[in-house]
């Protein structure tokens, strides 16, 4: 890095998490070092997916973090702990299970537009790990071509552990909003496609873990997996819609404002 090329600024200041327990979405103020919870209906159409590593380390009491990647099998994830020396280099398939080992789980980063009641945009992060990746897995939404939302919740089960799993929805896409969202994607990919190429060289990442364990349900972690074994297999307790194409064929509403 030098004076004349600086790391590049994260343009999303918003990473918001999902409390499986509560059926809750919240994200950490580094201001206030205060969880904040977003209160639901949310409404957001989706920029970009890549797939990182986030959890908590129970021997360091410190969170688990990696970079971020679109491809698992062409790009090396870097998982280390905010404390400690715990650090696991590699394609995801070969270290899968040292980073689960220390606490790693695996997490689909959605950087999104959320679009506010008034309609105001900002640039989101949402991070779907456990019982908020069962949900976006089991989607059937295009979500190039839909706004996306989440009003309401399902319960599941897991043995004696009961989390909730919340149910995405599409929505009317607009010219209008969907000229907001290439824009916005824009500066996105900008941001991305220079930090991708340097940002295993930072000493801090811009994504904040919560400090605390997150309030989560063993459930597995990754893509792969889900795909291949579907989650009625993996849980049959449990009440998931069976796994199928996207199914956006019909009349879908439009945002209620």
């Amino acid at each position: 890095m030098s004076r004349s090329n600086l790391l590049p600024e994260n343009p999303c200041k918003k990473f918001i998490d999902f409390k499986g327990d509560k059926g809750q979405f919240f994200y950490y103020d580094k201001d206030t070092q205060k969880q904040v919870e977003l209160a639901c209906p949310l409404y957001f159409v989706v920029l970009d997916e890549l797939s990182t590593i986030t959890g908590f380390n129970n021997e360091f009491e410190c969170g688990v973090f990696s970079n971020e990647v679109h491809y698992l099998d062409r790009e090396p994830l870097k998982v280390r702990t905010f404390k400690g020396g715990k650090a696991i280099t590699g394609y995801y398939k070969a270290i899968k299970d040292s980073a689960k080992a220390i606490g790693g789980k695996y997490t689909k980063s959605v950087y999104a537009m959320l679009i506010s009641k008034n309609g105001t945009t900002e640039l989101v992060n949402f991070r779907f790990h456990g019982g908020a990746l069962q949900g976006w897995i089991d989607k059937k939404i295009n979500a190039a071509k839909f706004v996306i939302g989440i009003s309401e919740f399902r319960q599941e089960k897991n043995g004696a552990i009961k989390y909730m799993v919340p149910v995405f929805k599409p929505y009317e896409l607009s010219e209008e909003t969907n000229a907001k969202a290439i824009a916005m994607d824009v500066e996105l990919q900008e941001y991305l496609s220079e930090y991708t190429t340097r940002q295993m060289e930072r000493e801090e990442v811009n994504t904040v873990i919560d400090p605390e364990p997150p309030a989560d349900v063993d459930v597995p972690m990754d893509e792969e997996t889900l795909a291949k074994e579907g989650w009625q297999q993996l849980y049959p307790e449990t009440t998931a819609a069976p796994r199928g194409e996207v199914t956006n064929t019909g009349k879908v509403d439009k945002l209620p404002f």
